[in-house]
């Protein structure tokens, strides 16, 4: 199932990206897509490295299913 890119998911999404280990580690507000990635794809940075994940236990990932995680760095399952 695709997750929608809209407000109330960004919103839900900014509470576990926020403290993520690597989003904060590879600073990927500062380059696109910024955040919600499961819906909008991954990071543009090339040179990320994997310091710990949020989005298994977001509520958003919860909500659709997803598998994995890291979807900064890979697409959703």
């Amino acid at each position: 199932m695709k997750v929608p890119d809209t407000p109330e998911n960004l919103e839900i999404c900014k509470r576990f990206c926020g403290p993520c280990p690597t989003f904060q580690e590879n600073k990927l507000m500062d380059t696109e897509p910024h955040a919600l990635f499961c819906a909008r794809g991954t990071t543009k940075k090339a040179d990320c490295k994997s310091k710990g994940c949020n989005c298994p236990n977001c509520e958003v990932a919860e909500k659709y299913a997803l598998t994995g995680g890291w979807f900064c760095l890979h697409p959703p399952k």
